[in-house]
């Protein structure tokens, strides 16, 4: 880099302290096929946060995170592909941003996300490290740039990311609309303000395996697999038409028929099918898998707070391992 094109960072000393935050997210439309230019409809969960902390202090990077399985410090000289490989390429990819060395530095991630279940744990870690990083040395990026940032760390980590992940853990919250790497806002009626149900089926997703599955099926699919793609975007293009005036049965109803797209893709699972029945058996306006599938989560809509609790305690009967309750269209801060 040109010596004269390096932006301007101010010193840090080892007492100072970076912080930063990003939130879960969940797809309600859109998973997969947005990898091929189709849009989504994704939602930002910010009672699912994940908090991260910089100083400097010699030697290699360090970094320490809740959300590591193996619950050890891992070095800069990591490179094997794991759950450390996010983080790691995070703090190398804001570091050359900044024109700075990526060693002396150790940082703490405290993860409220669980890991493995489509609420973009892995993005939104990679958020936190990368606003922490930068505020240390005295600079806050704009959304773009902290988009390009998660990116690059996202891409390697998932084989192909499509960028919806990283614009929806640090977007300002209500449903958005992705498409191409760019977000808007999307528009919500109400009331009434339906609830969504978010029930862990207790299996790990891999969403690179789950990308990889989604690949060869449509390549074996042919045209069959072109027409899948092309009625996914119709539903979720119509869904996003409902929510904006207030047709949540009609929405429900789009998220059930995007589950069955997604199921013959390839990435539902036995745990997921179970909590999907569950769901609609217990009268959920619609249910579907949200994120890359092959286990995560399944999401149900609930027309009002008392049917959540009602639609909660029937898929904890059915073998969910824990639930959370996310508002459509949440009341404005």
């Amino acid at each position: 880099m040109d010596p004269r094109s390096r932006p301007a960072v101010a010193d840090a000393d080892e007492g100072e302290v970076g912080s930063g935050r990003a939130s879960a997210k969940l797809i309600l439309f859109g998973e997969h096929v947005v990898l091929y230019g189709k849009p989504a409809i994704a939602l930002p969960v910010p009672a699912l946060p994940v908090t991260a902390r910089a100083r400097r202090r010699p030697g290699p990077v360090v970094i320490e995170s809740s959300a590591l399985d193996t619950g050890r410090r891992e070095s800069a000289a990591t490179s094997q592909l794991d759950a450390t490989a996010v983080p790691r390429l995070a703090v190398s990819a804001v570091c050359e941003h900044l024109d700075l060395p990526d060693d002396g530095l150790f940082i703490t991630v405290d993860s409220g996300i669980p890991a493995g279940r489509g609420f973009g744990s892995s993005a939104a870690s990679a958020a936190a490290i990368i606003e922490a990083v930068a505020a240390l040395w005295g600079r806050k990026l704009d959304r773009d740039t902290m988009f390009a940032l998660i990116q690059r760390s996202e891409s390697f980590a998932h084989g192909k990311a499509s960028g919806v992940d990283a614009r929806t853990v640090i977007s300002a919250g209500g449903p958005i609309w992705f498409q191409h790497g760019t977000v808007t806002p999307l528009p919500v009626a109400g009331p009434p303000r339906p609830v969504l149900v978010v029930a862990d089926t207790g299996v790990y997703g891999s969403t690179r395996q789950a990308v990889s599955a989604v690949r060869g099926r449509l390549a074996e699919l042919g045209a069959y697999g072109t027409d899948l793609l092309d009625r996914a975007a119709a539903i979720t293009t119509a869904a996003a038409a409902d929510l904006a005036a207030g047709r949540f049965a009609e929405v429900g109803a789009k998220m059930s028929a995007t589950h069955d797209i997604l199921a013959r893709l390839g990435v539902s699972c036995p745990e997921i099918e179970i909590l999907v029945g569950a769901a609609l058996e217990a009268q959920a306006l619609g249910a579907k898998l949200s994120g890359g599938g092959l286990g995560g989560c399944v999401i149900a809509l609930a027309a009002d707070d008392q049917a959540a609790v009602r639609l909660r305690d029937a898929l904890i009967a059915a073998g969910a391992q824990g639930c959370h309750t996310v508002a459509l269209n949440p009341v404005p801060a």
